[in-house]
């Protein structure tokens, strides 16, 4: 389905946004962006490689932001370095109206010694503990929570039903979404005499600028110290990052990543979905980590691991490849073994003889 605007949007002025080079008339305009393949007269869209072009052939789309020219398409089109980037730009600037701050709701809740910046946008239904400062132009949709001594900085967006625990700092232009709990108790307990006695989780979280973080996503709060996502890092739903967890800067974790207490997480580190960490590890910079692997041990830096346990991506692959085979190969090892039993029972029954032989002699 394309998303569309009531204003045309020349080429030109979309080439002044993202550079690169006009093929076709600079005067040609659409009001709306769609997929290749649901474009029409009226919509941008983009092409990112050769192959998704030899998929779709041809395309109705009134102008393409493209990797190259493309001199089969009569359609108006700009070449950019990084198509998917440039229909983000245009997506942002053209298709994103900022809407007017509507203020502070006269229904909200809010404590002692409360600071908020210019711009807000509060709506009915918020809860601000004491002491909480808020920045300018921030967005606190209705539900949302923020304990005592909290800190939110400027342009930062919370959807409905956040919650924000006590003690606990959030950069500017952060987007957190529905659901997601910053600061709950870390899972910190201590067994005497078969009990289970909580150890008090006296610490914060801390989330930088820039941060995403999707739906029910859970950040723990430290026991001592700081729990700290830094800064571009994005997260998507339903991730759980422990107590005293550091995740570098600019890294991506997938839906369902589990990470345990205490794990150190390098920059541009990627985790699929479902990948579960263990505590007390380090994750070098730059490593991928398949979905669904188990790391049980910390990681060097520029690796792409796989598997549980994990391994490299390319043991992991030899393993899976073997795997439909086993038992087939258990067979052949059954086989294997009868014959070494039969072989060494011969090889018994020879040397005996010739050990009688001898003493005949």
């Amino acid at each position: 389905m394309a998303t569309s605007t009531r204003t045309p949007i020349s080429l030109a002025q979309i080439h002044d946004l993202v550079g690169g080079e006009i093929v076709g008339s600079p005067l040609a305009t659409v009001t709306g962006l769609a997929s290749l393949e649901e474009a029409g007269p009226n919509d941008l869209t983009f092409v990112t490689g050769d192959r998704v072009l030899k998929t779709h052939g041809s395309t109705t789309a009134g102008a393409i932001l493209a990797h190259r020219r493309l001199d089969p398409f009569v359609t108006a089109h700009i070449v950019v370095a990084n198509p998917t980037v440039a229909f983000a730009k245009v997506a942002r600037t053209f298709f994103c109206p900022i809407s007017p701050p509507r203020g502070i709701d006269n229904t909200i809740v809010r404590g002692l010694d409360t600071q908020i910046g210019s711009d807000p946008s509060i709506w009915p239904g918020v809860t601000l503990g004491d002491r909480v400062t808020i920045g300018a132009r921030v967005t606190l949709y209705p539900g949302v929570f923020v304990g005592n001594d909290t800190t939110i900085g400027d342009d930062t967006l919370l959807y409905p039903n956040v919650v924000v625990r006590e003690g606990c700092t959030i950069g500017a232009r952060v987007i957190i979404h529905s659901g997601t709990v910053i600061g709950s108790d870390g899972f910190g307990y201590v067994q005497d005499q078969g009990r289970h006695y909580k150890i008090p989780q006296l610490g914060g979280v801390t989330i930088e600028d820039d941060v995403e973080l999707g739906a029910n996503v859970t950040v723990d709060r430290a026991t001592l110290g700081q729990t700290i996502i830094k800064q571009g890092t994005k997260v998507d739903n339903l991730v759980q990052i422990a107590h005293n967890v550091t995740i570098g800067a600019h890294s991506i974790l997938v839906a369902q990543v589990g990470i345990a207490g205490s794990t150190q997480v390098g920059h541009h580190v990627i985790i699929g979905g479902q990948a579960g960490l263990a505590d007390h590890i380090v994750i070098g910079d730059q490593t991928m980590i398949a979905a669904r692997a188990g790391v049980n041990r910390s990681l060097e830096p520029n690796q792409i691991m796989s598997g549980a346990p994990v391994m490299p991506h390319e043991v992991w692959v030899k393993a899976q490849a073997v795997i439909p085979r086993l038992p087939e190969l258990r067979q052949t090892v059954r086989t294997l073994e009868e014959r070494v039993k039969k072989l060494e029972a011969t090889h018994s029954a020879s040397q005996v003889s010739k050990a009688k032989g001898k003493k005949r002699k």
